[in-house]
């Protein structure tokens, strides 16, 4: 029996492992037990015997009482609004990290999965091929700063005792997405997006589906201890590619309107800087401009080129149930336009 608590558990990531892990151990009847931890438990899809614990991550003491008697936590908390207050971004991502392994180790547990975000590695420049040897790389950016620092505290304790796994997912996707992908499809939708010199540059999604069936591989797996993996979904997705999907699978028109980079990137730059200054007054206005934000320039213009290679050697990614990213992602827009 391997027990397994997953923090944010009512998250994107944390919610989906917790069903995939519930559903995975009864078909297959592997043994898994899950517990489910979040601020609000009530939130949390019931589920079989599933178990439950209420923590909040800036609460030491209540994470301790969560972790108690697991095998492995997987750290799934965080918190990615690009337009939110720096402050609280940290508090939540690095301190709440902190606190999540802290509170691992003084429990006994195993091994300690986090996920972090491949932003730790991505600049603000194009990149082609880039792997876990590249430099942690501040931007200015809250949430990948906060992210930067996370994985510094968490690879400066790697060879200490508590085995550490790191998984850097790109733009993750699924039903439960609320950060990015709806921001798309509101924009394919009314034929506001634009292609960036003809879309041709990659970008770095994965489905959460199959960043979920990773994480169970890694689960007490001695080849992912104290390893950094990059995760994205396994075939190559061009800005295009990615637009053209969105707009087959809402009945739209693809878009056809394109841009060189220069004007896209002046656009931005005002765009945001007007849109920062907005939000101090007036959080709809903030929210208007996230789509203006420099996570949103870097998925429509800067080659999002990331290796997978390791992931794919070590931990035989993509997993047999891996989906394709044509399926996956018309899949997920048909559920999230079923939920509206």
């Amino acid at each position: 029996m391997i027990r397994v608590g997953i923090t944010g558990a009512t998250g994107l990531v944390g919610s989906d492992l917790v069903s995939y892990l519930s559903d995975q151990s009864s078909v297959e009847n592997s043994a898994i037990k899950v517990r489910a931890i979040a601020r609000r438990v009530d939130a949390v899809l019931r589920r079989g015997d599933l178990e439950t614990a209420a923590a909040d991550v800036l609460d030491k003491a209540a994470l301790e009482a969560a972790f108690e008697g697991l095998d492995v936590v997987v750290h799934a908390a965080g918190f990615v609004d690009p337009l939110a207050d720096r402050q609280k971004i940290f508090a939540v991502n690095l301190k709440g990290t902190e606190n999540a392994f802290q509170a691992a180790k003084a429990c006994g547990v195993k091994q300690f999965i986090h996920i972090s975000s491949l932003s730790v590695i991505t600049g603000q420049h194009d990149q082609f091929d880039l792997d876990e040897q590249a430099p942690l790389c501040l931007c200015g950016e809250a949430y990948a700063d906060s992210k930067v620092e996370s994985e510094k505290y968490l690879q400066g304790l790697m060879h200490g005792g508590l085995p550490i796994t790191i998984l850097r997912p790109g733009f993750i996707y699924g039903e439960g997405e609320r950060a990015w992908l709806k921001r798309v499809m509101q924009s394919v939708s009314k034929g506001q997006a634009i292609l960036v010199d003809g879309g041709a540059r990659s970008t770095n999604v994965v489905y959460v589906r199959n960043l979920s069936s990773l994480i169970k591989v890694c689960l007490l797996n001695e080849a992912s201890y104290d390893q950094i993996f990059n995760v994205t979904d396994p075939e190559f997705v061009s800005k295009k590619m990615l637009f053209d999907t969105v707009a087959d699978a809402l009945g739209v028109p693809r878009i056809k309107k394109n841009l060189p980079r220069a004007v896209v990137k002046s656009l931005f730059e005002i765009m945001g800087t007007i849109g920062s200054i907005s939000g101090i007054f007036n959080e709809k206005s903030k929210a208007q401009f996230a789509r203006f934000s420099p996570g949103a320039y870097r998925l429509i213009a800067v080659n999002q080129g990331f290796s997978i290679e390791k992931a794919r050697k070590v931990l035989g990614y993509p997993c047999a149930d891996c989906v394709g990213f044509s399926q996956a992602m018309q899949e997920t827009i048909v559920r999230i336009s079923q939920a509206k």
